[in-house]
């Protein structure tokens, strides 16, 4: 592992979303959190669809999701490169009496066989990982033939990434001034926590194309209209065009 892939992974052992280690909260409250502030998850993401279904999960986080998909009859194994990660969600799994299998893993290196999954599920991860080509690879190898690849990454045309990112930090805090670029912005401030190495943001053609060299029937949506305020995170907004693409996720499927 080279220098910089330890600095992310030492980011994200300290950093693991939806972990809650600073407000303490059962299972429970935990999910209803989850599915209530990003709420087009279930009606998108169709978890119940997919009982018997073998599922890999690509960055656990705390465990919410995979949960999600055992508690609605699928089979998973979950991996994240992140021990804390790997400690936190084994332990909700465990407070929720579901079981699941959670590794330890670097996604450029998947310790599975080939065509061994029917679904391949990673949210908001993916455009944390440097030289993403080469987890693509691992993904669509451990896909079976009409497996489905499914998540979610950070929208470049989206209202939060302009004015809470850009504005905000760039140009009224002058970072922008200072010499620092808009990736590295992205990279900074797209987490709760400062610090994060790599962010990349997509726009829906970047995503299209990307996962179009590995994939087919790309799908892609535009959700979750949220804006980060200098006084509160996550603040939602309603725009009367319900087919604006300012939401701050691009949903996508695609098929192998």
């Amino acid at each position: 592992m080279d220098v910089e892939q330890n600095k992310v992974r030492e980011f994200w052992n300290n950093s693991v979303p939806m972990t809650f280690v600073d407000k303490p909260m059962m299972y429970e409250e935990k999910r209803k959190f989850r599915y209530e502030l990003q709420d087009y998850m279930h009606e998108v993401f169709k978890f119940e669809n997919f009982k018997g279904k073998r599922v890999l999960e690509i960055g656990v986080g705390g465990g919410i999701d995979t949960a999600e998909f055992l508690r609605n009859g699928a089979e998973v194994v979950s991996v994240d490169f992140s021990q804390l990660s790997v400690k936190s969600a084994n332990s909700l799994l465990k407070e929720a009496k579901l079981n699941g299998n959670i590794l330890l893993s670097d996604a450029k290196r998947l310790p599975f066989k080939n065509s061994e999954f029917d679904v391949v599920y990673s949210f908001g991860v993916i455009h944390h990982i440097p030289g993403v080509e080469k987890v693509l690879e691992e993904i669509n190898r451990i896909l079976r033939p009409g497996g489905i690849f499914m998540g979610m990454v950070y929208n470049k045309d989206s209202l939060l990434y302009a004015y809470s990112i850009i504005y905000l930090h760039g140009i009224k805090e002058g970072l922008l001034a200072q010499g620092m670029s808009e990736d590295e912005l992205a990279a900074r401030f797209s987490e709760r926590f400062t610090g994060n190495r790599h962010t990349k943001m997509y726009s829906v053609d970047d995503l299209k194309n990307t996962l179009g060299k590995y994939f087919h029937d790309v799908w892609i949506g535009t959700y979750y209209n949220t804006i980060d305020t200098p006084e509160k995170r996550k603040v939602k907004f309603e725009i009367e065009n319900k087919s604006n693409n300012l939401g701050w996720h691009l949903v996508f499927k695609a098929t192998k």
